[in-house]
């Protein structure tokens, strides 16, 4: 009995390692070719071979979805949240470099995912998602910058609109893919620019 349990157990930690690898390299080619991947790509990219791949995914699209939803996950638990004490200037320089190298990481697939109008269902909510997770990571990061700064009360609109710019993956795109500046650069900028408009704001 004690065998069989012991078996069990190692064949779930089997499953449990496939489905990793698989959902790693999903990300790893969704980074690449965006939402145009196919279950072979990802299958390539794990080394393991498409049956295998819908042993742990029904679909291409959950697959997708489950590889978007855990990368999604780890930004927004990556970005340093501010600590009292600390300098604004050094936080914001932190946070912002983190975002543009894990934008930058990301690659085109969230471009996609916030332009495409039609999607499969398990895309679509993934997609409705970012932007909730977006929304309120932005909310999060503008009032914690705005109550750094010694101001009170909430921080104005256009000042929260201005930290979703300047946390976009647009943002480093522009930066990066046009002008050739590094994520960390991207970032760098991006601090500085906060920091001159909540001086303004205030």
């Amino acid at each position: 009995m004690a065998q069989q349990s012991g078996q069990a157990a190692t064949l779930a930690e089997q499953r449990r390692g496939a489905r990793e690898r698989i959902l790693r390299a999903a990300r790893v080619v969704l980074a690449e070719r965006g939402l145009s991947v196919r279950v072979e790509d990802v299958a390539d990219a794990a080394g393991i071979s498409r049956r295998t791949v819908f042993r742990h995914f029904e679909s291409r699209d959950v697959l997708l979805a489950a590889a978007l939803r855990d990368s999604m996950r780890s930004y927004g638990d990556r970005i340093p949240r501010y600590e009292t004490g600390r300098p604004l200037g050094d936080w914001l320089h932190e946070a912002f470099v983190v975002a543009h190298e894990m934008n930058a990481r990301h690659g085109r697939v969230y471009f996609e995912l916030a332009l495409a109008t039609e999607l499969p269902a398990p895309l679509a909510e993934v997609a409705a998602l970012r932007r909730s997770a977006r929304a309120e990571l932005v909310q999060r990061f503008s009032e914690a910058a705005w109550k750094a700064s010694g101001a009170r009360g909430r921080p104005p609109e256009w000042l929260v609109d201005t930290v979703a710019i300047l946390l976009s993956a647009f943002a480093t795109e522009a930066l990066v893919g046009d002008f050739g500046r590094t994520p960390a650069e991207a970032g760098h900028v991006a601090a500085r620019a906060l920091e001159h408009a909540i001086a303004a704001a205030r």
